[in-house]
């Protein structure tokens, strides 16, 4: 006999990004498994109208991941450049 559990939640942690005291960014982050069973973590954050999302292996290397890409967009205009694209074979491919 199974039982069916209706009752599932959905856990959220909330995750603090700064690119400096004065300016921090409230953020979400998720416990998951790659396919190969190994522990990962993402995380996205919403700064200035834009989202930063982020992954890795352990919640300090995201928190470092997050706190570089926060300060790159505040400081370093990061988002700001539409790039450059080139079309192989009618297909468009942005560089980066």
């Amino acid at each position: 006999m199974s039982e069916k559990n209706d009752d599932q939640f959905e856990l959220t942690e909330l995750f603090l990004v700064k690119a400096d005291w004065d300016r921090t960014f409230t953020g979400t982050i998720k416990r998951e498994r790659d396919e190969d069973g190994q522990p990962i973590v993402r995380g996205a954050v919403k700064v200035n109208g834009g989202m930063i999302y982020g992954m890795a292996e352990n919640e300090k290397k995201l928190r470092k991941y997050l706190n570089q890409i926060c300060i790159m967009k505040l400081d370093m205009g990061l988002h700001y450049n539409a790039g450059v694209f080139i079309e192989i074979v009618r297909t468009k491919y942005f560089l980066n």
